[in-house]
């Protein structure tokens, strides 16, 4: 997640402070998706006081209670924010995730290694998508948090169908290992010499 646009987002809809953040992003997440930690959200926020995309002040709070700080967004944060939503998502990690390189890795030690991650896989997802739809009819009240389950639905499904690939390639070997000049002339060294034969031991003495 990026966190920091995601402070934007709420900041753009009025100032706020960081217990309230907090508050409004995990009730929109859910809290299967776990508490945020109050040190990490503050540690954004300084950062982006720093970058000037948004600007803070202290508002004094009644009776005993500590003053606070309230974080308003800059235009500057606007256009971060505006940049960011036009931007597509694409893997972080490229193509070559990693469930594709340990699928891959496996094939080098044969199907079998295939097989036992692809059956590791899918019991890990199969257990995923079980509390996904329990989480789905729990929070179907809820618009926010049914649409993040519901790409996690889908997203889980998918990638159940990226292990029955994998699976239909098991017997295949998918990398194949080039081999240098460097690894033959190794290769060559590492090799006993020739014995002699008969007619070349004769001439040699």
């Amino acid at each position: 997640m990026a966190f920091q646009h995601v402070i934007l987002a709420l900041l753009e809809d009025g100032p706020s402070h960081g217990w309230e953040m907090k508050a409004r992003i995990e009730a929109a997440l859910g809290p299967e998706y776990g508490g945020l930690n109050k040190g990490y959200i503050y540690e954004v926020i300084h950062k982006m006081e720093r970058e000037g995309t948004i600007v803070s002040r202290v508002e004094p709070q009644e009776g005993l209670r500590p003053d606070r700080s309230v974080h308003e967004i800059t235009d500057a944060g606007r256009q971060q924010l505006t940049t960011w939503l036009k931007d597509p998502v694409r893997p972080s990690a490229g193509f070559r995730d990693e469930f594709v390189q340990k699928v891959l890795a496996a094939s080098l030690r044969g199907a079998a290694d295939v097989r036992r991650f692809c059956r590791a896989q899918r019991q890990t997802l199969l257990a995923d998508a079980r509390t996904l739809q329990q989480l789905r009819r729990e929070r179907a009240d809820d618009p926010g948090a049914a649409f993040t389950i519901e790409v996690a639905i889908l997203r889980t499904n998918a990638e159940l169908e990226c292990v029955e690939a994998a699976e239909a390639r098991a017997g295949q070997r998918l990398v194949e290992l080039i081999t240098t000049a460097a690894d033959d002339t190794a290769r060559q060294s590492a090799e006993p010499p020739a014995k002699l034969g008969r007619q070349s031991r004769r001439r040699a003495g």
